[in-house]
């Protein structure tokens, strides 16, 4: 399957029980999501109420309710918006790979900020692990290691032109979910193995893009 095709197979995921047209409802689920955002970072995600969401955000609890059907809708909506935001830093990282060194030292790049971000905000976090109990939640984490993993095949299928799509969109998935598995894992150790961890997936990505760019 050609990737326009494949990315425009991908469900929509995350998307607003009802979707705001104008402006004003628009800010609305901008305020909704903040809210809760922030209600995260205080309490944690299993504390979330809609109640709670309402107060915080300012908005009438049935305001919510025309926008999100229940609790899981927000944090689904939220999840997506993380996700965007990783496919968007994921596209710019891998602009002009030129060399097989230059698609290591971006990948490696592209790691890094991966667990910068898990790190950095306790809300995305706390999300992002609750993809692992979710069904939605997780097949909605599947689109976006989908899409992510096309952003990586059309920055790599210029060095490998032996490869087909289909090899190489099996590459990069394999390396997206390694890279998703090594996230959460280091988010739960001791700064000092988490880094080791680290190190040694790099390794492996390098090898990996070594062993890829020869014709067999």
């Amino acid at each position: 399957m050609p990737p326009e095709d494949e990315a425009a197979a991908l469900p929509a995921a995350g998307a607003p029980r009802r979707r705001p047209v104008q402006a004003r409802g628009r800010k609305r689920v901008e305020q909704i999501l903040g809210a809760a955002e922030a209600l995260i970072r205080e309490k944690g995600v299993d504390a979330l109420k809609m109640s709670e969401i309402a107060t915080a955000a300012d908005v009438p609890i049935g305001s919510i309710y025309q926008f999100f059907s229940d609790r899981g809708a927000i944090l689904r909506a939220l999840a997506e918006r993380y996700m965007a935001a990783n496919r968007r830093m994921t596209e710019a990282t891998l602009r002009d790979i030129g060399t097989i060194e230059d698609a290591k030292r971006k990948l490696w790049q592209v790691i890094d900020q991966s667990i910068a971000t898990t790190w950095a905000d306790p809300a995305f976090r706390d999300v992002w692990f609750g993809l692992l109990a979710d069904r939605e939640l997780q097949a909605l984490n599947h689109t976006a290691a989908r899409q992510v993993a096309l952003i990586i095949v059309d920055a790599l299928k210029p060095l490998f032109p032996h490869l087909d799509h289909d090899r190489l969109m099996l590459a990069a998935s394999t390396m997206v979910h390694m890279s998703e598995g090594l996230v959460r894992s280091v988010s739960l150790e001791e700064e000092a193995v988490g880094a080791a961890m680290v190190r040694e997936f790099k390794h492996l990505v390098a090898l990996y893009l070594r062993d890829l760019s020869i014709e067999e």
